[in-house]
């Protein structure tokens, strides 16, 4: 998905202003119209929702090159859905209308974000049929080479268990189990120790 970004319009980026959100901090509110949308430059963001019953879905870990709040350009969104930083975001704000409008007037900039909406939509497809047939340790080494930063990875086990659907003891299990292969080194987060080992179990 990220490729797109590599095709931005200068015609976006140049309305765009630096912004950043605080770890714990929200980026977008519940019962509140969406008037802003963001391009990620660093840090990462958990998208959830919680549910009536009590329990909670994390539909996604968005960071680096990924759009938040883009959906608006082309449809008003009932429901916002819940958002937490996990790492401080640094971004560039733009305000939907501009955008929108930037949309309306030039066919460059219409076609990238829905070509850039089109990716996300089949990359969470995807995704939604890996997780259905594939092993935990097969999807979580996936997981920690798409969310590692420099090296490091430190997405919390909970977390982690909601957006995959599997028990706490279960993905720590796995992570032990990785540590034990030399893969991954504990400290106040994991170090990815062996990155060749790590992308063997991903790819096989």
């Amino acid at each position: 998905m990220n490729q797109f970004i590599d095709q931005i319009p200068p015609a976006v980026i140049e309305k765009g202003s630096r912004k950043i959100f605080v770890k714990h901090s929200n980026i977008f509110n519940i019962n509140s119209n969406i008037t802003r949308c963001y391009l990620i430059q660093s840090g990462m963001v958990k998208i959830y929702i919680d549910h009536e019953n009590g329990r909670r879905s994390i539909l996604d870990f968005v960071g680096h090159n990924d759009w938040l709040g883009e959906l608006s350009l082309f449809c008003e969104e009932a429901d916002i859905k819940e958002n937490k930083v996990l790492h401080e975001v640094q971004c560039l704000e733009f305000d939907i209308a501009e955008l929108r409008q930037l949309c309306k007037e030039n066919a460059e900039v219409s076609f990238y974000f829905a070509s850039y909406i089109s990716g996300k939509l089949l990359a969470r497809s995807y995704r939604m049929s890996k997780y259905l047939n594939y092993s935990l340790e097969k999807r979580l080494a996936s997981f920690i080479i798409k969310h590692q930063n420099n090296g490091i990875y430190n997405i919390p086990h909970t977390d982690v268990s909601e957006y995959m659907n599997v028990s706490y003891r279960h993905v720590l299990h796995v992570i032990k189990h990785f540590c034990e292969l030399g893969i991954l080194t504990k400290g106040k987060a994991y170090v990815i120790s062996d990155f060749d080992k790590l992308a063997q179990i991903k790819n096989k």
